[in-house]
């Protein structure tokens, strides 16, 4: 990407993060968060914004999901495991570290085999 096509990027990043709300961005400018996601490596606004469906709000979260093989469809699938009962995304409950990665992958396993 050049230049100009990375600040597109990062621009579009921004308008997903202000569609998503406040959460999304820990009170800080969309712009900032939009680049922190850009500089890990998620460049598409579309593929930010099915983290972000999943519960996974930031880009370093996501970035530890996908090097684990978890994609956005996986960490959106809800469930009550983990150290909190309620129920959450698995992407949600691996980002505040509910949810150890061998218990997401025995729960993506079993709803694969389910469906």
């Amino acid at each position: 990407m050049d230049e100009d096509s990375d600040e597109v990027a990062v621009r579009d990043i921004a308008a997903v993060l202000r569609r998503f709300g406040p959460p999304e961005t820990d009170e800080r400018p969309a712009e900032n968060v939009a680049r922190e996601w850009f500089d890990a490596g998620f460049v598409d606004p579309e593929e930010v914004e099915d983290w972000l469906r999943a519960r996974c709000y930031t880009a370093e979260g996501a970035l530890s999901l996908e090097r684990a093989g978890i994609t956005p469809q996986q960490a959106a699938i809800r469930t009550t495991a983990g150290t909190d009962s309620s129920e959450d995304t698995l992407g949600s409950k691996l980002a505040r570290g509910e949810l150890s990665f061998d218990e997401a992958r025995r729960i993506i396993t079993s709803e694969f085999w389910n469906s």
